[in-house]
């Protein structure tokens, strides 16, 4: 039984994906999302990472076809997505783009990997 056991989770373990995404780069994202809905006078209610999977060959593109857009020199070599719901400010009397007092859901965020480990926010929105 030990053997059988043992054998299982050595598939697993194979099976199981290396999380591309370290405790790191996902700190300084969650921080980036709070601050810039700060800004924003946003209440967040739920950040999510989007997965492992996100991080392909046609996002990774993406954000590269963004930089060059910019005029950015470096490319990205990887990336991470995450969503969030949160509510917009009240209405304070100033002009906003954001529907005063509403539940925004699933509102992504790009973030691209330059090559040498920096990470940058590239993009947000639906």
């Amino acid at each position: 039984m030990k053997k059988f056991l043992a054998a299982v989770i050595v598939l697993l373990m194979m099976s199981a994906q290396a999380e591309a995404i370290g405790f790191e780069d996902s700190t300084f994202a969650v921080d980036t999302i709070n601050q810039k809905l700060r800004e924003w006078k946003c209440t967040p209610l739920r950040i999510q990472y989007g997965g492992d999977e996100l991080n392909n060959a046609e996002n990774v593109a993406y954000m590269n076809e963004l930089a060059e857009a910019r005029g950015f020199e470096k490319k990205f070599s990887a990336c991470m997505i995450f969503y969030t719901d949160f509510i917009s400010p009240s209405d304070d009397g100033k002009f906003s783009a954001w529907n005063y007092d509403s539940e925004y859901k699933n509102y992504s965020w790009y973030f691209g990997l330059y090559e040498d480990g920096e990470w940058k926010l590239m993009t947000w929105g639906y």
